[in-house]
């Protein structure tokens, strides 16, 4: 079966379904497979992945717990590492 064939199909059959626990499988299955981006170590991260770490980082900021650094810190941290000058 082609692709587009398929995706129809697929498309079909979910709309035809009325159970909401095989729905939410489903979902589960889609979110899980959706990688957003990988991590240093060539961890698949999910969006929803991405979202939790975003807030609990805000969270941090905003309970003043989180460790800041200017982008001059970033970038001198950066050159020091690659033996570059400023």
């Amino acid at each position: 079966m082609k692709t587009e064939a398929l995706k129809i199909n697929v498309a079909q059959r979910i709309l035809s379904i009325s159970d909401e626990g095989l729905l939410q499988k489903i979902k589960n299955l889609l979110d899980k497979e959706n990688v957003f981006a990988y991590d240093l170590d060539g961890n698949p991260i999910t969006g929803d992945d991405y979202i939790q770490n975003l807030d609990a980082i805000n969270s941090e900021i905003d309970a003043k717990k989180a460790k800041l650094y200017s982008t001059n810190d970033v970038l001198r941290h950066v050159a020091d590492d690659n033996k570059l000058a400023l």
